[in-house]
């Protein structure tokens, strides 16, 4: 069970203030293990500067899901596919998702937990973002019964189908079993995604 700062921490959705609560936890002498993978997860997950210039963290994890998320129409191009893949792994490699879910089962628990922060994060974004429930050119908003089912077929699509398109369902395993669980938790009683 997180201690409240832990499940502060997995509530946060900025970067510092959320490396901020896992230092505050360090300090604090909670979970000191499973805190020093954090941190090892955390250094990995926002490694690049933002483009901001203010010294925020770019999300290494959102970008590899934009990447995903770009590519989710690759199985429909022939030349396509091979690009995605490549782009993708790119990705992975970068963010060392293989390395670090081989390191032991803390680890990849951890990975996992990275894994649905993210996809909560993504849910929390699409639902914010007035222009991604809105048609005619922002001028209409579509209801809120709409605005669930398109968020269910983009999380579908980029987090199911497209790794399975593409060849990299192993890959990309912790990634989708993360979008299926917190789409439940999400809409519970909704058929899942």
């Amino acid at each position: 069970m997180d201690t409240p700062t832990i499940a502060a921490y997995y509530r946060e959705s900025d970067p510092l203030k959320r490396k901020a609560l896992l230092d505050q936890a360090i300090a604090e002498g909670e979970d000191t293990k499973e805190n020093e993978i954090r941190k090892e997860l955390w250094e990995v997950r926002y490694h690049d500067a933002a483009d901001t210039g203010d010294g925020a963290r770019a999300d290494g994890f959102m970008a590899l899901w934009m990447t995903l998320e770009f590519n989710r129409d690759a199985e429909k191009k022939w030349f396509a596919i091979k690009r995605a893949r490549k782009e993708i792994i790119k990705h992975l490699e970068k963010l060392q998702f293989r390395e670090l879910s081989r390191k032991s089962e803390l680890h990849r628990e951890l990975l996992y937990r990275e894994c649905c922060h993210l996809v909560k994060l993504y849910m929390d974004l699409c639902e914010k973002d007035k222009s991604y429930n809105n048609m005619l050119c922002g001028l209409v908003s579509i209801s809120s019964e709409h605005a669930k089912e398109k968020l269910q077929k983009d999380i579908r699509h980029t987090a199911v189908q497209l790794p399975a398109a593409i060849q990299l369902t192993d890959e990309l395993e912790m990634i989708t079993k993360a979008a299926r669980e917190m789409y439940e938790l999400k809409f519970p009683g909704e058929g899942g995604i």
